[in-house]
C-alpha cells in the first residue's frame, strides 16, 4: 500500500510561513511546520497543496510541480509513505490557522537559516529543514 503527502513551502513578500503544532498534536506536539497533509483518493498530489494549504492556513495557492519527493518504505506495515515537496507563492500574508495550530510566524530567509529549533523529527523535521533551507538559500 502506498500513503502520499503533500508539503507546502509558501512565500509571501520574500517571507515563509511556518505553523506550530498543538502541544497536544499526537504526532508533532509544539513543533514548527510546514502546510501540508495526506493526499484522498479523488485528488491530484497538487490538487492536497492546495486543499491543505487552504484548511491550515486559509491561503488560497496554486500548487506546480514538485520540488522532490521523498520515500520511505515500511516493510513491517507492507507500507511505502511519499512526501511530495512544493513551493507556492501567495498574494496574501493574512493567515487564519486551523485547529491543528495555535500560531504561525512569517520567516525571513535569515531567519529560515537559523529555523533548526523545534522543528519535528523524522522525514517531516528532514523535509521542513530542507525547503526551509532552499528558502534561505534563495533557491525558492
Amino acid at each position: 500500500m502506498r500513503l502520499r503527502a503533500a508539503l507546502v513551502l509558501i512565500v509571501c513578500e520574500d517571507r515563509a510561513l511556518v505553523l506550530r503544532r498543538r502541544p497536544d498534536d499526537r504526532s508533532f506536539a509544539h513543533s514548527w511546520c510546514l502546510p501540508g497533509g495526506g493526499v484522498e483518493s479523488d485528488e491530484t498530489i497538487q490538487q492536497a497543496a492546495a486543499r491543505e494549504t487552504a484548511e491550515e492556513t486559509g491561503l488560497h495557492i496554486t500548487a506546480g510541480q514538485p520540488l522532490g519527493r521523498r520515500v520511505v518504505p515500511l516493510e513491517r506495515r507492507d507500507l511505502t509513505f511519499e512526501i511530495h515537496l512544493f513551493c507556492a507563492r501567495s498574494e496574501s500574508d493574512a493567515v487564519v490557522i486551523s485547529e491543528e495550530h495555535i500560531a504561525y510566524r512569517w520567516l525571513t530567509r535569515e531567519e529560515a537559516r537559523r529555523a533548526d529549533e523545534d522543528l519535528p523529527g523524522g522525514l517531516a523535521g528532514e523535509t521542513t529543514r530542507e525547503l526551509l533551507r532552499r528558502f534561505a538559500e534563495e533557491e525558492l
